[in-house]
């Protein structure tokens, strides 16, 4: 990485410190060592595949598999560090997802749910893994040397609900609590679980309770909170990798049917 000065012969009585906004100066191009930090930027699927199967054993125990698979992926390439020179990796398959569930009733209203699923592909492997670091004890310099791939991305979640909220019954109500594990790049968006924003979703865990009242017909209130959100890995900084938290997260809505 270079950075434009502009420069004379010997200023300041031999100083090699560049100066700027010099109308008389002359152009030159001085080195600039050190780290620059980037985001981590998973892109959209664009086209995918998508299949899923059901069976039901019994009236009260049923279980869900389905297969997700990216189609037309163009070739996604990331540069990182690597001691004094930067690295390539490119990937041209960002989700090859298959997942598991089982959904268990008891009695009238109460269920218990649970869905696990992993993303195998390269680039999954990629995201969820770490930079490497090498410190020196007691001081501030941490040199980059390249990245290690982290294991398959997975993801699993476990919920129980009790009722259910119906918007033709007044009087009704629901509640439910879930605990969500999703690793790095084990996620691609469109959660489906309303009260729950995307960053509480990937690369991390958290714990989200919620409940539903019907105070009238069609009229459906709900109260979402999600609390406890940690990273499950450790993510890059300026000064080596560290674990992170985030906040709690609070939503109110009102549905009215017409």
């Amino acid at each position: 990485m270079y950075t434009l000065y502009l420069t004379i012969p010997n200023p300041e009585d031999g100083s090699s410190l560049p100066l700027t906004f010099l109308d008389d100066g002359t152009v030159g191009l001085i080195p600039v060592v050190g780290t620059v930090l980037v985001q981590d930027q998973i892109p959209p699927i664009d086209k995918a595949v998508f299949a899923q199967a059901k069976h039901q054993f019994g009236d009260d125990f049923g279980v869900p598999a389905w297969y997700l698979r990216s189609v037309g992926d163009d070739t996604h390439s990331i540069a990182y560090a690597n001691g004094d020179h930067n690295d390539v990796a490119s990937f041209d398959q960002l989700a090859n997802v298959i997942g598991l569930g089982a959904t268990w009733r008891i009695g009238d209203n109460i269920r218990l749910s649970y869905d696990w699923g992993q993303n195998r592909t390269d680039f999954g492997r990629f995201m969820n893994g770490n930079t490497i670091y090498n410190h020196e004890m007691g001081t501030s310099d941490f040199d980059i040397a390249g990245r290690s791939n982290g294991s398959t991305p997975r993801f699993w979640v476990a919920r129980v609900d009790i009722g259910e909220a119906d918007t033709d019954q007044p009087g009704s109500w629901n509640a439910f609590a879930d605990y969500k594990y999703f690793q790095h790049d084990s996620f691609f968006g469109g959660n489906g679980t309303e009260g729950v924003p995307d960053r509480y979703m990937d690369g991390i865990k958290s714990f989200t309770i919620s409940g539903g009242y019907v105070p009238a017909k069609d009229f459906l209130l709900e109260a979402f909170y999600t609390f406890g959100a940690k990273g499950i890995g450790k993510r890059d900084t300026l000064y080596g990798p560290e674990h992170f938290t985030l906040g709690d997260y609070t939503r109110i809505q009102a549905t009215f049917k017409f």
